[in-house]
């Protein structure tokens, strides 16, 4: 009754329009057969009906494409769903030509609306691949080549970007002269992939740990007895959504991330990229180049290179930015030239305006002082990651490192390694829930579980706390320079 009532009020208003006005429309000649074919086919697409949606949408895209935007967003699944009743019956005829209907009103929507031209080349290109890869492999690349051009990380989706790449390497293996194929096809996706994808990553990474950060302090807050059990339980529900939602959009791309540097190994290890740039920067040295070779040899974790260290020399010379700065700042910390280190990783913070970014660039500093063991300087720079994002594991295992290396002389000996254990401890139950879905988190869990294990051997036996008067399980001040408290094991 309800949806009735909806499109009998959308005929009286358009019936209501003058008639001069309503040829003039976007709802075509005729207004309100086009304003109830809308209301028809949307009512039927909110139900999953798409047979029943089919003519009432065939209708609007025929008489008045311009009059909703919803007639080409609902045309893919309503086509979708023809395409497949298509298939199940073996009808191959009727199915070409519903693909076809499908690239038509793509074609339609760039006309309609051209600034959806990027989106759109990512559906067709997304739609060629899987209809029509054999034939049209070419339109196919290239469609999805200008999607990726004319997208940005926040239009562009994680089902593009992992198309893009399976694409390339088919045109680069169709292209192959005599069995030889042309691997830089390969690196200039990749190049106009991860430019795009890196971003997409890192900022739904940092959506998700938002969310994380609210479920950690609010954790913290039960603990504390700050909140009451009942507000706890109600606002975990939502968080908890909020969290599942966010995961599935950062772990969709994150696996794109991962399946795309898999089969790009394939192709190029740090001995092919060496080959094929070091040529290139003998005969230029322009930004675009440089940027090229900084970001394929950082991906690659290729930066041990000469050729890497000549690009990013180059480059903070020719355009010094965040990342030149911070760049030359992990160079230099390699040569175990800290003053300069510093100085670079400083000039990055100035210029750096991404949480992200600034979280990393503590964490080098924390290692550059850790490693002129100025101690407390380089935990006081972990604690700065921990003050803009409590959840960071990274940080609580370097401070655990930093604990168990420094070699701390306390009452009890060995103490340093249970206050270590703590910030170990701390890391694991923060990546233990994500561990699982996320490789990062995965790493980071292990590398924390490691180091207790590692660490733990060298904890203080029961006779040595003991006969000075301790006992298991009784609180302990870890002083010397570390100054916090732990508990006996």
């Amino acid at each position: 009754m309800k949806s009735r009532i909806v499109i009998l009020l959308a005929v009286m208003t358009m019936m209501a329009v003058p008639r001069h006005l309503q040829a003039q429309s976007k709802y075509g000649e005729d207004s309100a057969r086009c304003v109830l074919n809308i209301s028809l086919f949307r009512e039927e697409v909110k139900k999953k009906n798409y047979e029943k949606a089919y003519p009432y949408w065939k209708a609007v895209l025929d008489s008045c494409p311009m009059s909703t935007k919803n007639v080409f967003v609902n045309g893919v699944p309503i086509l979708e769903y023809k395409i497949k009743q298509a298939q199940a019956a073996k009808d191959t005829p009727l199915m070409e030509k519903y693909v076809q209907d499908l690239f038509d009103m793509l074609d339609l929507r760039r006309q309609c609306y051209p600034a959806d031209e990027g989106y759109v080349l990512g559906q067709k290109g997304y739609y060629l691949t899987k209809f029509r890869l054999k034939t049209d492999y070419e339109e196919a690349y290239e469609d999805l080549r200008k999607a990726v051009a004319l997208s940005t990380s926040a239009t562009l989706t994680a089902q593009v970007l992992d198309t893009y790449f399976k694409v390339a390497e088919y045109y680069m293996k169709r292209k192959a002269v005599n069995g030889v194929m042309d691997t830089t096809i390969m690196i200039n996706a990749y190049d106009e992939i991860t430019e795009v994808l890196d971003d997409a990553v890192e900022v739904r990474e940092e959506e998700f740990q938002k969310v994380m950060e609210k479920i950690f302090l609010l954790r913290e807050q039960l603990d504390s007895q700050k909140i009451e059990q009942n507000f706890y339980d109600d606002r975990y529900g939502d968080l908890q959504q909020d969290s599942a939602k966010a995961f599935v959009k950062y772990n969709s791309f994150q696996k794109v991330a991962n399946n795309i540097d898999i089969v790009f190994s394939k192709y190029a290890n740090c001995e092919v990229l060496t080959e094929i740039y070091g040529k290139k920067l003998e005969q230029s040295k322009d930004e675009k180049l440089l940027r090229q070779v900084i970001k394929l040899f950082n991906k690659k974790e290729c930066t041990n290179n000469p050729t890497y260290v000549t690009a990013v020399k180059e480059f903070h010379q020719i355009s010094p930015t965040a990342q030149t700065a911070y760049y030359m700042g992990v160079i230099s910390q390699k040569e175990g030239a800290y003053t300069e280190a510093m100085d670079y990783f400083n000039q990055a913070l100035s210029m750096y305006q991404k949480q992200s970014d600034t979280i990393r660039t503590y964490l080098k500093i924390a290692e550059v002082l850790f490693g002129q063991k100025q101690y407390s300087a380089a935990r006081e720079y972990a604690h700065k990651v921990l003050r803009m994002n409590p959840t960071n594991a990274e940080a609580y295992i370097f401070i655990g490192n930093l604990y168990a290396l420094s070699g701390c002389n306390t009452e009890i000996p060995g103490a340093a390694y249970w206050a270590a254990a703590d910030k170990f401890s701390k890391a694991m139950a923060i990546t233990a829930s994500l561990k699982d879905n996320d490789n990062k988190q995965k790493a980071l869990y292990e590398q924390a579980q490691k180091s207790l294990a590692r660490y733990s051997a060298y904890f203080p036996k029961t006779e040595t706390y003991f006969q000075r008067g301790f006992q298991k399980g009784q609180s302990y001040r870890v002083e010397c320079w570390i100054n916090e408290t732990t508990v006996i094991r």
